[in-house]
């Protein structure tokens, strides 16, 4: 171990966090400054100067992970330069009470850059066998603890919502958080905002009884210029989680968006979906409701069954469900008809919120005209993939000659325990659990093999997607067939089309008053492969 004696302040770093531990009723400020007392006077006894404020870092915003805190991010970085020997902290566990990964990520930052890490009780050296098991322990400690605490905090906070408190950071719509008193306890809870909730109640009473969709509604609340809760225009996406919130009848729920941890791209993501239907927990809260039970039920009960369109209607758009504006709301076919039935002007693409993004609609018949040409000229190389070298075939015969050469690798390593053990005399307790370990795997990949050969893909379902791109080149400029039928003919070959086009403008200098920009339409169009 280094002696105390040879570090000089400049080559140390203080850390400081405040933890779940510490005295809740102290602020993040009061902790630290507590803290950085305590190090600054084992500092003068022991190196008999203080630590300069540049060596300090101060978490003031922290999290369970070391991705969660930006200071110690940045401590981390800089002990990788070798004039920093140690850092100064109150105690271990104020470096990581994360998992098992954050816990090894420290340990061999510190250990492979000669860092030492020094408590007012202990300093450690990771080089040092007993020091590196002792500092690994009081990691595993702090894990276990920070673990426990937030199983006693979850069932703190299930309890104070299963009294009708409500916990949420952001209010819905139409309150505002405050705190009420019973007897001695605080009680977080909701008080209506009546400006707000007068927009529910109107809401809910267009949406149930005057039997107004949820963009109508929204193109209405843009009219009387009514703030949405968050952005600059309401949505239908905005209006039906107001429609589907519990709290509007006095209740509060739990679990409704609780934490999921997936793997995503072989890395741990932390989600919060919505729960569905049953799958949260709901209970009478202290605040008031702004709308009736019966109301807000009958707004349940509709829910799925207002439809854009007569669900007796046909298709009337070939690109429907394929053609989305850049702003990601779908592009819808207008027409455009006299009294008499005629048509007035050609038909056209809108997006449906053009209103807000002010994309330039177009001509239909010049989607069509490029689309078509776009499978024109792409139908011949499809067809030279599809039919002679196709990347799934390639893929899929990579994979059975991947499973081939690890069958035959782990044959042969069969076939060497074998040998070991009949002439190397290796002891039969070991041979048979080294042997059991490879007969598992080589069963896994047999199996994946007979899989594989037998899902080998065969001409046919090769041929077949040629055919699809052939049927929609065919079809899509003919007018005897139905919009219906090219719809499902042009998804069997095209994924999604995404749209952009400047608005056009009038041109004022021009002699003809009636003339107006043609801009460029720009088309990104994934093929179904």
């Amino acid at each position: 171990m280094y002696p105390i004696e040879i570090f000089h302040p400049d080559e140390v770093l203080i850390y400081l966090r405040k933890s779940r531990s510490d005295d809740p009723t102290l602020s993040v400020e009061e902790v630290l400054s507590k803290h950085e007392t305590i190090l600054m006077e084992w500092a003068m006894q022991n190196m008999h100067q203080t630590i300069s404020e540049n060596h300090i870092y101060r978490e003031i915003v922290s999290g369970e992970t070391i991705a969660d805190r930006p200071e110690l991010i940045k401590l981390l970085k800089v002990i990788e330069s070798p004039q920093i020997k140690a850092v100064l902290v109150v105690e271990v566990q104020r470096l990581s009470r994360g998992d098992l990964e954050d816990a090894g990520r420290i340990i061999k930052l510190f250990r492979y850059t000669n860092t030492m890490i020094i408590t007012p009780i202990k300093t450690y050296n990771l080089h040092d066998e007993y020091d590196r098991d002792i500092f690994e322990r009081e990691l595993k400690r702090g894990n276990e603890f920070l673990e426990y605490q937030k199983k006693i905090l979850n069932r703190g906070r299930l309890l104070s919502v299963s009294q009708g408190n409500y916990l949420g950071s952001v209010p819905p719509y139409g309150y505002e958080r405050t705190i009420i008193m019973d007897g001695k306890r605080k009680c977080p809870t909701l008080k209506m905002n009546q400006e707000q909730a007068n927009i529910v109640r109107m809401i809910f009473e267009w949406y149930v009884h005057q039997n107004m969709g949820r963009q109508k509604i929204c193109n209405h609340l843009e009219a009387l210029h009514v703030q949405p809760p968050k952005g600059a225009h309401w949505s239908p996406e905005t209006l039906a989680d107001l429609l589907s919130n519990i709290h509007y009848i006095g209740k509060v729920k739990w679990n409704w968006r609780k934490v999921v941890t997936v793997i995503d791209n072989q890395e741990v993501v932390k989600t919060r979906p919505k729960s569905k239907e049953g799958d949260f927990l709901i209970y009478e809260g202290r605040h008031e409701a702004i709308i009736s039970e019966e109301l807000f039920y009958a707004a349940q009960a509709k829910k799925g069954r207002n439809h854009r369109a007569n669900p007796t209607a046909k298709i009337r758009n070939p690109l429907a469900g394929l053609m989305y504006c850049t702003c990601g709301r779908a592009m819808s076919l207008k027409s455009y008809k006299r009294p008499d039935g005629s048509d007035r002007a050609a038909p056209r693409l809108v997006c449906d919120g053009q209103r807000h993004c002010q994309t330039g609609s177009c001509q239909y018949h010049e989607i069509i005209n490029k689309v078509y040409e776009i499978l024109k000229l792409s139908i011949a190389d499809f067809e030279v993939i599809f039919k002679n070298d196709s990347p799934a075939d390639r893929l899929h015969q990579k994979i059975i000659t991947q499973l081939e050469s690890k069958q035959k690798e782990l044959k042969q390593k069969e076939l060497n325990l074998w040998e070991k053990y009949s002439e190397e005399s290796m002891p039969k307790e070991v041979f048979e659990i080294l042997n059991s370990k490879v007969q598992q795997e080589l069963t896994i990949v047999s199996t994946a093999l007979c899989e594989a050969y037998a899902s080998l893909p065969s001409s046919s379902s090769t041929e077949e997607p040629i055919q699809h791109f052939s049927d929609a080149l065919d079809m899509i400029k003919n007018d005897s067939i139905n919009a219906e039928t090219k719809n499902i003919l042009l998804k069997c070959c095209i994924d999604k089309i995404t749209y952009k086009r400047e608005k056009p403008v009038r041109i004022t200098n021009n002699p003809d008053p009636g003339t107006w920009s043609n801009p460029p339409i720009f088309l990104e169009i994934q093929l179904r492969l």
